[in-house]
């Protein structure tokens, strides 16, 4: 065997670069050892690197596939290799030299490359179709019948990635796909493209596919048309997962908002009354669609007797007039359960009917309560807690105190929330 060349001109660590002939006498080695560690190698002459191509181990043909100075004659010929993880191996390295697949490749390079992903678009091995699909996702430079190969896919881990991703497929693939049946990830893979246009989310909506429709709701570079928007409130009752991209959901029309507010949850009915859209003249038929719906939901679910209530409001008056009706001891109360003593108790600090205080805790709706803590002149402090422990509002929900520990909303919002309430028990 030849000396070996050094190659590294005194670099430390450097491989030291092999002679052709003692190349090739490790790559006709009966040792599959030495062949491998021929095959990793990246000072390898082509030919010896096709040679090995064909290697009796699959270990050997694996360090082949992966090497990148591969020539694409043996990429080719192992797309084809009756073992997986070679084909694997080969889709990683195929995968990141397709971004470089463009008009600058040589064009014998390129053609291999893409004769080698046609073949792997095609393998069995849904894993292999996967790792080309998800290293293809997002190209501009890869052949439409490639891409198109991907998004027809049956195995959803394949299709996906392309039909959410992929700036190849036109409006005119899409509307097929939707229209020759995809439903399911798919669709709502489809449903989450960077600005999908009218025509796609009006076809999304044809196919009825509820969760597909959520998707494209909570898509907020989707463009949906007015008309299309006030279909789905019109069938959105029933259907939950509508609800909170649709409350989310810009440009909605008035009409809109106001039937919204008359079935979403309660928790979604601060977000609708938080949109930075928001009309005041609507604002105004939200909050008396709000107070209709406490009325037929009977939330004044506080079974609470005449006499009990009589006696806790006499209390409640001893303790205000000798000046001992403090936030500490309405705290106390709360935290020994006594709710309906704090409601009464806000309800005359704040000189408010005991109606009124009773129907702000009951709504449930955070800055509701915040505000009627506000007007009975106490904390943030005592605000949080009485969201948590008087209305039962999800820590989560809540509102929390400014870095300055104040109330984090302006006083007009305030005093909006307070008089909508005033001006429903009169």
């Amino acid at each position: 065997m030849t000396k070996p060349t050094d190659s590294s001109k005194g670099g430390k660590g450097m491989q030291v670069a092999l002679a052709y002939e003692d190349a090739k006498e490790m790559a006709e080695s009966k040792d599959n050892e030495v062949r491998l560690s021929l095959a990793s190698r990246k000072d390898i002459q082509p030919e010896i690197l096709y040679y090995l191509a064909d290697d009796d181990d699959a270990n050997v043909r694996q360090a082949i596939a992966s090497n990148e100075l591969t020539p694409k004659q043996a990429d080719l010929l192992l797309a084809k290799d009756n073992d997986s993880k070679v084909r694997m191996e080969l889709a990683e390295k195929i995968g990141k030299l397709a971004p470089d697949l463009d008009q600058k490749t040589q064009r014998k390079a390129h053609d291999f490359v893409v004769k080698t992903l046609e073949i792997l678009v095609e393998d069995q091995q849904d894993k292999v179709r996967e790792i080309i699909s998800e290293s293809v996702k997002e190209l501009d430079t890869i052949p439409v019948s490639i891409v198109r190969t991907l998004a027809s896919d049956d195995v959803d881990s394949v299709a996906t990635p392309v039909l959410q991703s992929s700036p190849i497929l036109t409006d005119e693939d899409l509307l097929k796909i939707i229209w020759d049946g995809v439903r399911g990830s798919r669709l709502k893979a489809i449903s989450r493209r960077s600005n999908l246009g009218e025509k796609i989310t009006d076809a999304i909506v044809e196919t009825n596919d509820h969760d597909a429709i959520a998707s494209m709701l909570d898509n907020q570079s989707a463009q949906i048309r007015e008309e299309t928007l006030d279909q789905l409130v019109e069938q959105a009752p029933g259907i939950q997962v509508w609800h909170e991209p649709l409350v989310k959901r810009p440009k909605l029309s008035p009409l809109s908002l106001k039937r919204l507010a008359g079935f979403v949850a309660e928790t979604l009915l601060e977000n609708l009354l938080d949109r930075p859209d928001m009309d005041p003249e609507v604002s105004t038929a939200i909050g008396l669609e709000v107070r209709k719906r406490m009325e037929v939901d009977n939330v004044l679910e506080e079974n609470v007797s005449s006499e009990d209530e009589k006696a806790v409001e006499a209390e409640v008056e001893k303790l205000y007039k000798s000046g001992k009706l403090t936030e500490d001891r309405i705290t106390t109360r709360l935290h020994c359960g006594d709710r309906e003593f704090a409601i009464q108790a806000l309800a005359r600090v704040a000189d408010l009917p005991s109606l009124v205080a009773r129907r702000m805790v009951l709504s449930r709706a955070a800055k509701t309560v915040v505000a009627l803590v506000w007007k009975a002149g106490f904390s943030m402090e005592l605000a949080n807690i009485v969201q948590l422990r008087l209305a039962g509002i999800p820590p989560q929900q809540s509102i929390k105190a400014d870095e300055n520990g104040e109330v984090p909303i302006s006083d007009k919002e305030l005093d909006w929330q307070v008089t909508l309430y005033i001006d429903d028990a009169e």
